[in-house]
């Protein structure tokens, strides 16, 4: 699954390269479009003007002048690529101006969806979770809900309505980063445990999204050019089980801790 870094990453990549820009023509495979969307509605884009795009619940979202949204799911992995080239394409953004993006076949299950500003909030509800690349949350705001949530601490971590995006793979780097065992229940840590899990938190995916998102054989993640992320090269967990911990030199361990598997270093995370 793509986490919250390498989504953020196809934002922002996505946005420079076509906001204000006019779209030309959206072409889809008929299997790319959701419930209820034939491929005559996209013809009402042509002309229009891509003015920002967002992120909202696993899609991104297109903001057209207009006040058109059209909407690419991309929460079961997506491959975006700018540029004309050899590989299929499931869907083509073609512009009047410039070339196209293209979702490649084969990764994930796409699908595009057609709504209003009016509508947008029946069609993808806006999530209440802490999103932490989308605005600052101070570290008491981040305590309050994880103690109000007051479970497991991976658990929470990967709860799409406590965090934004988060998956196991930066859990257990955050986790590990806070010295906090993953079964730790949030509402009988201290304040300064707190802290550090916020800080923590902030900082993995701060450090995650510098360097591109992290690219893994499961997630096959690559940015708008083709390129995988680097944040893989700084896992301190994460495929690391049997190698010894840079922070104590125990051993990290891949095992099975309240009923998910996880990374860990049994030694320096209490």
């Amino acid at each position: 699954m793509l986490e919250l870094p390498e989504i953020e990453t196809l934002r922002r990549e996505t946005e420079r390269e076509i906001a204000g820009r006019k779209l030309k023509a959206v072409e889809a495979d008929p299997g790319r479009l959701a419930a209820g969307l034939e491929p005559g509605d996209l013809l009402r884009l042509e002309g229009a003007k891509v003015t920002a795009v967002k992120r909202r619940s696993g899609h991104l979202v297109f903001n057209v002048e207009g006040g058109d949204r059209l909407l690419l799911e991309i929460v079961g992995g997506v491959a975006l690529r700018r540029g004309k080239g050899d590989e299929p394409a499931w869907i083509e953004f073609g512009f009047t101006q410039g070339g196209p993006v293209r979702v490649l076949e084969g990764v994930g299950d796409p699908k595009l969806r057609l709504t209003t500003t009016a509508d947008l909030d029946d069609v993808v509800p806006p999530s209440k979770a802490i999103d932490l690349a989308e605005q600052a949350v101070s570290w008491t705001v981040f305590a309050r809900a994880f103690v109000a949530a007051g479970g497991p601490l991976r658990r929470l971590l990967t709860d799409p309505t406590m965090v934004e995006s988060i998956g196991p793979l930066y859990a257990d780097e955050i986790l590990w980063q806070a010295g906090l065992r993953p079964d730790r229940r949030a509402d009988r840590l201290g304040s300064q445990e707190l802290r550090r899990l916020y800080r923590s938190t902030a900082e993995v995916l701060h450090d995650a999204l510098k360097a591109g998102g992290t690219t893994t054989a499961a997630n096959g993640f690559t940015d708008l050019a083709g390129k995988p992320g680097g944040y893989q090269e700084l896992l301190e967990v994460v495929g690391r089980d049997g190698q010894p911990c840079r922070r104590c030199r125990g051993t990290v361990v891949h095992d099975k801790v309240d009923g998910a598997l996880c990374y860990r270093c049994p030694e320096c995370q209490v």
